[in-house]
């Protein structure tokens, strides 16, 4: 059972995790990482049950383009909270595939990088650390107000001269008095 955070709530979810072993014979919503979903795509997507595909740092997202359709998720991994390589899968995803599905962060990120996250187009998080569901529940929200990288996701204001200088419509700027 996994706690999931989307749109502000928790909710558990229940997904199992295939791999090179197990393959297609895998029972109930399965998470697959997607080379060994690629082994087999038609044999997973025709199985009973949700089927989801778990996107790994390296790998080519573009490669499951057109199995996007019929997937329940896609779950995007953060090794590590130093790797950023799960902030352009999502990007990838959202802004160059235009895909409208359920983009889930899972792995070791950390608090700070939820919003950033959702700024790339990540929809839900598994939560995997308890010091990140601690803070969530307590209504922690560490919120970054200016960018130095414009998404094509978010709506946001230019900020200054720099054309890559963005800041977020809750950062109004406040008279000197």
């Amino acid at each position: 059972m996994a706690t999931i955070f989307k749109d502000g709530d928790f909710v558990e979810e229940t997904w199992v995790r295939a791999d090179s072993e197990t393959g297609t014979a895998v029972q109930g919503d399965a998470l697959v990482p997607m080379t060994v979903f690629l082994v087999d795509p038609d044999a997973f997507l025709a199985r009973d049950g949700k089927t989801a595909v778990i996107i790994e740092a390296g790998d080519d997202v573009e490669l499951i383009e057109n199995y996007l359709d019929r997937l329940a998720l896609v779950a995007v991994d953060f090794p590590s909270f130093s790797d950023g390589r799960g902030f352009s899968a999502a990007r990838i995803l959202r802004e160059q595939i235009g895909y409208k599905g359920d983009i889930r962060a899972i792995g070791k990120y950390i608090l700070d990088q939820v919003p950033l996250a959702r700024r790339c187009g990540v929809s839900t998080f598994e939560i995997s650390k308890p010091e990140v569901l601690k803070a969530l529940k307590a209504g922690e929200w560490p919120e970054v107000t200016k960018y130095l990288q414009p998404v094509g996701t978010v709506d946001e204001i230019p900020e200054g001269t720099r054309p890559w200088a963005r800041r977020s419509h809750r950062d109004l700027a406040v008279a000197a008095e």
